[in-house]
């Protein structure tokens, strides 16, 4: 479902905006994404917000349509499904995904963002270089930085949190732009 609108509103003086995205994160979603917040950042962001919010967002989305347990298969090509939300108002700008995993899939993920988000940023430049050297892992459709350059760009952890549904587990993963003021 293509369901991109960017629902913009005036809450009490402070604007507040959202969209989100149920469904496949393939690379016409990605493609249609990026056009669509292209388009429309203006309105609600900066363009130094824009930068950093296209670039995670996008690594987010990825991630759904490269690794999600839940597949949807298009000829011959099987992209991921997921949940995909955008939000923000004058204090922050917050990003969140959800996709379902494998138990495996989660513990790796989880002692990966353990040890990325305790790192300072000294520490996560000298990590990305040392991994932009190293070869990629064979079940990596990248070179592993995503969730470093996440970190990096955002200033901000990556917040996550699982929960079971049935048999199924599903992985959130959550980023906050903290917007600074700017009063000029």
């Amino acid at each position: 479902m293509m369901d991109l609108v960017m629902d913009i509103r005036n809450d009490a003086g402070a604007q507040t905006f959202s969209c989100t995205h149920e469904g496949v994160c393939d690379n016409k979603f990605l493609v249609e994404f990026t056009d669509f917040l292209s388009s429309s950042f203006e309105q609600v962001m900066t363009t130094q917000e824009f930068k950093v919010v296209l670039f995670c967002s996008n690594e987010l989305l990825q991630n759904i349509g490269f690794y999600s347990a839940e597949k949807e298969y298009s000829g011959e090509a099987a992209s991921g499904k997921g949940k995909f939300r955008l939000s923000g108002d004058s204090s922050s700008i917050t990003m969140t995904s959800e996709n379902r995993v494998t138990k495996e899939q989660l513990e790796r993920i989880i002692l990966s963002l353990d040890l990325y988000n305790s790192l300072g940023p000294d520490e996560l430049k000298a990590l990305y270089k040392q991994k932009l050297k190293d070869a990629s892992p064979t079940d990596s459709k990248g070179g592993g930085i995503g969730f470093i350059e996440i970190i990096r760009k955002s200033k901000s952890q990556i917040v996550y949190s699982s929960r079971s549904d049935e048999s199924n587990l599903f992985l959130t993963l959550k980023i906050q732009l903290i917007r600074t003021k700017n009063d000029d």
